[in-house]
This record gives C-alpha cells, structure tokens and sequence, in this order.
C-alpha cells in the first residue's frame, strides 16, 4: 500500500491519477501522510468522490466493506483469497450487479494469466496446479496449519505444509496465497476446488519467493499440452510480498479499465 501511494504522488498526475485517500484498519500507520489524505473512517468514502478503490490490506476489508465500495466505486481486490468463501463471493457479484461498477482481480505474482485465462475459456484445462515455496518466516498461517508451520521451523529442513484443493488453504494463509486464488479467477471452470496448491517451507530460500505453476490441458490419444513456469521473486526477508509483485500492482492499477467481472487486470 505505501508503495502504491508513493507511485500515485510521484507518478500519477501525469497519467491521469489522483491519490484520492489512504486507509488503513490501524490508522495509526497513516501518520506519514499529509492530513488531507487520511480517511479515519471507511464509511466515509462517499463524500471523496473516487473512481477506483485498491484494496492491498486483507481478505476481511472486501467481506466486511466490499458490498459498500462498490456502491460508489470500482474495486481492485487485492487480496482475492477472499473469494475462496463462497457467500462473499455472492454478496460481491450482487454488489457488481446492482451498483454497475466492476470488481478487478490484479494477477499479482501470477505468470501466465492471460495463458491460463484463454485455456479456460476454450474449456482446455484438464489440471492446474501452484506451488509456493517461501522461507518459514514468510508464512502468517492461522488454524491447524500454524501448528504445521511451528512443527516444520523446529525441523528445520524444507517441508510440504499443504498439498490440495485450493479453497480449504485460503482461510488458513490469507496473505500469502493470493496469487494461488488469482489463478482460480483466472480459471473459473476449476475454480477454487479444481485448482490443485502446493505450500513449501524451505529455510534456503531466504530472499526469493518461488511461484510454479503447472498447467496440463486436455489430452487427445495419449498426447496432451503441459506447461510448467517458474518464477522467482525477490523478497526481503520475512516479507509476505515479492518485491516485483509491488510493480505487477501498479501495472495492474495503470492499466484498470471496464472488463468483465472478476477478470484479471493485465500487467504491462
């Protein structure tokens, strides 16, 4: 988000922008900002007028202020770990409905959305799965899974926390698996419970946040298309983001025009 909000002062005049406002849920982070741009209160944002709301906080600011910014603007999700719980995702696409303003999803660290995008449409995917391997302290894991995350930084060595449908894990890792849900955006025939997610622990990669994503499509006699990437992406120590992550996002910002709902957003 400080990221964001120093690209919009430094860069965005020239291209149209305006940094409207700041929130954030502990105001007291707001404080490095001139006055006129913090809003203190979220049900305040009526009376600044904006075009498009960036969210880049937390999955709970779309299922508890969602419905209410798409009532008076466009909303880039930033966290669509959100989507994973089915009744947000109504309440989303019924806000979407009777507002008429458009709910983006950024791809964030995800390679190959457009790729994956058009398999879906064309009904091609057979299987798609996303593995993340982050350094231990990277994860912020909640439920039974911080009690794996404990079990495998006192091993010590690399180790698999999660190996399944996508749906279950979000609740579990919510800031750290988003580029996983961006991929079930992307492909909304599998969806949440048909794309399949890897969570790797491995203390040897410090620095580096290692995104794979592996796409099989549908098989003719035995023969079939598969697509293996990986991405590296480098992080400071601990960081829940990839630093060029921060870059797809104001890409994904500069480039946010009408698009069906719940499309990913294309990154120059």
């Amino acid at each position: 988000g400080q990221f964001l909000a120093e690209q919009l002062l430094a860069r965005g005049p020239p291209l149209g922008l305006t940094l409207a406002f700041v929130w954030a849920r502990d105001g007291g982070r707001l404080g490095g900002l001139p006055p006129h741009l913090r809003l203190l209160d979220l049900r305040l944002l009526p009376q600044t007028d904006v075009d498009l709301v960036v969210e880049v906080a937390h999955p709970c600011v779309a299922r508890e202020h969602g419905e209410d910014i798409l009532a008076h603007a466009d909303f880039m999700l930033g966290s669509p770990t959100a989507l994973a719980d089915p009744e947000t995702e109504r309440r989303l696409r019924g806000a979407v409905a009777r507002g008429g303003h458009t709910l983006y999803v950024p791809r964030g660290a995800l390679w190959g959305c457009e790729d994956i995008r058009r398999m879906d449409e064309a009904a091609m995917h057979a299987a798609l799965e996303v593995t993340m391997t982050k350094a231990p302290q990277s994860f912020r894991a909640e439920g039974w899974l911080r009690e794996r995350l404990a079990a495998a930084v006192a091993a010590g060595g690399r180790a698999v926390l999660y190996e399944g449908p996508l749906r279950p894990l979000c609740p579990l890792v919510p800031n750290n698996v988003n580029t996983m849900a961006a991929a079930a955006v992307a492909a909304p025939r599998l969806g949440f419970d048909g794309v399949r997610a890897r969570l790797v622990a491995d203390p040897s990669v410090p620095d580096c946040h290692i995104v794979e994503v592996a796409v099989t499509g549908v098989g003719d006699a035995g023969r079939a298309l598969r697509v293996t990437t990986t991405r590296c992406n480098p992080a400071v120590p601990g960081a829940v983001t990839g630093s060029a992550t921060r870059d797809t996002f104001w890409s994904s910002l500069k480039g946010g025009h009408p698009r069906p709902l719940l499309s990913p957003v294309p990154s120059c």
